[in-house]
């Protein structure tokens, strides 16, 4: 076989192998969805059940350095002035932050090209996704670290800032056609919160 004859067909073959383990654009998942409430979980129970387990962060103030150095005490006293310091959000803030989070969009279209995967739910903002790519994003909790792969036939997207602090959205569809998206979100002073939401085409 010639040389170029035989470079021609490993790029085939790479093709051919990358093909069977990463489903073209969104597979199964395209298409436009519809929530069937009835078969999915209700979020307020679960965050209710959650909360029954949350304490209260305590706040700590700045304490102010045992020294004559101006510029130190200068900068404890702005940082003093700002009131007491939470480590992690209260109760109320956070409810309202996993409750939209967790909200159940009514419907869902899903959409490919190439490689690029587009999830657009009523009433939020789409989202844009290339599995296999990272990226990041800078918010209240710092740096998330956000990543998204297929794991066969099922596309997961997965934000993580820490052990503690982390959230995992995985789509699927099961034998009897309907989409299944599963989020999984830890935060800090919560047991972790699991909820399943079921759709099905029109």
């Amino acid at each position: 076989m010639k040389p170029l004859a035989a470079i021609m067909l490993l790029f085939a073959l790479t093709g051919l192998a990358r093909a069977a383990t990463t489903p073209p654009a969104c597979a199964s998942l395209c298409g436009d969805w519809r929530l069937d409430a009835t078969a999915s979980d209700k979020p307020e129970q679960l965050l209710d059940t959650a909360f029954l387990q949350f304490r209260e962060p305590k706040a700590r103030r700045q304490s102010i350095p045992n020294t004559d150095n101006l510029e130190a005490l200068r900068k404890a006293a702005d940082e003093d002035a700002l009131g007491p310091i939470l480590s992690r959000p209260r109760s109320r803030e956070l409810r309202e932050e996993l409750e939209l989070a967790l909200r159940q969009p009514r419907s869902l279209i899903i959409s490919g090209n190439a490689e690029d995967i587009r999830i657009a739910g009523d009433g939020s903002s789409s989202m844009g996704i290339t599995p296999g790519e990272h990226s990041s994003r800078v918010d209240r909790y710092g740096t998330a670290r956000i990543e998204s792969r297929w794991r066969g036939s099922q596309l997961a997207v997965r934000e993580k800032y820490d052990r503690r602090n982390q959230q995992e959205t995985t789509y699927s569809t099961g034998s009897d056609g309907a989409l299944r998206v599963t989020q999984v979100i830890a935060r800090p002073g919560l047991p972790r919160i699991t909820v399943r939401s079921v759709y099905r085409k029109p």
